[in-house]
């Protein structure tokens, strides 16, 4: 009994494992530039099915709240042809608004502002690159 947990506290302290550990760790730790590319690489393959799903909820949301919107704009059209009542029309547009068109202009400028973010960034980074040489 005791033989085994002494052979396990050996294997935890050898100084042979402990350095060969310490070495691996150092060297996971510090990427070359081919690894940072192999990793990039990954993380984007990792990452499709997250863009695929955000396109989806993207659209599903913009889809319900342009239907809507288009349906409301083509009654209040036709009930101003006709000469009728169209608050009930205005106040179905309101309530869409209401309801959905935060969501939606949250989702629009996630989906557009990021990129656009990101290209300023990096055109700003460039620059900055460029006024140092």
């Amino acid at each position: 009994m005791f033989k085994k947990l002494f052979s396990t506290i050996g294997k935890l302290f050898s100084p042979g494992e402990l350095g060969k550990s310490i070495i691996s760790g150092v060297d996971k730790s510090i990427l070359t530039s081919e690894e940072g590319i192999d990793y990039h690489k990954e993380f984007l393959k990792l990452y499709e099915p997250y863009k695929i799903a955000q396109r989806f909820l993207a659209l599903m949301f913009t889809g319900v709240y342009l239907m809507v919107h288009l349906m409301t704009s083509i009654a209040h059209f036709v009930l101003v042809l006709m000469k009728q009542n169209a608050d009930h029309v205005v106040e179905l547009y309101q309530y869409n608004n209401e309801g959905l068109g935060t969501i939606v202009l949250v989702i629009v400028s996630f989906y557009f502002g990021g990129g656009a973010i990101e290209g300023v960034v990096n055109k700003y980074k460039t620059k900055k690159e460029n006024d140092k040489n």
